[in-house]
């Protein structure tokens, strides 16, 4: 079982990262303008880069297409490849896989990609960059988010994917 949870790790990795480079390299950097803080959106409109509205649209298709997608290969992992039945067995199973899907996303996404890297590196929001290039400070807010925040998801997800698999 362990084994296979690695497996489907690796597997959720890879395509977590898909989905993030499809989301944004394809319009660069102000193509994911969604993912920066609030002033510097302010700022890449007022550089005539993207509009509010634009942003607001790529937030809500990278979210609702990110959330579907998220809640498929989950569902997909726990019940139909492991073949989890029982509650707990799906709770644990999904608690696990998003709390390593968080952690690839805190430390490759987040701190290598986002805030190692010139990638994200936007002219004219070089004085707001502290905001998205402290990776220190991104960590300590991400780690308890993988730790504790993934419980009440497991638990709340385990019962819609227990609900699922029983009526499939």
């Amino acid at each position: 079982m362990l084994a296979r949870l690695l497996t489907e790790t690796l597997v959720i990795w890879v395509l977590f990262f898909l989905y993030v480079w499809l989301c944004t390299v394809p319009l660069g950097p102000v193509g994911g303008a969604f993912y920066y803080e609030q002033d510097i959106q302010d700022r890449l409109v007022e550089l005539g880069l993207i509009t509010h509205e634009r942003i607001a649209r790529r937030r809500r298709v990278a979210l609702v297409s990110g959330l579907v997608a998220v809640l498929a290969v989950l569902f997909a992992c726990v019940c139909v490849i492991n073949g989890a039945r029982g509650y707990l067995d799906i709770v644990w199973q999904t608690y696990v896989l998003f709390a390593l899907m968080e952690a690839f996303d805190c430390v490759v996404i987040d701190t290598w990609w986002v805030a190692l890297s010139g990638w994200w590196d936007i002219p004219g929001t070089e004085d707001l960059r502290a905001s998205y290039k402290d990776w220190r400070t991104r960590l300590r807010a991400k780690v308890p988010r993988i730790c504790l925040g993934g419980i009440p998801m497991a638990f709340i997800l385990g019962g819609l994917f227990w609900l699922a698999a029983h009526l499939l």
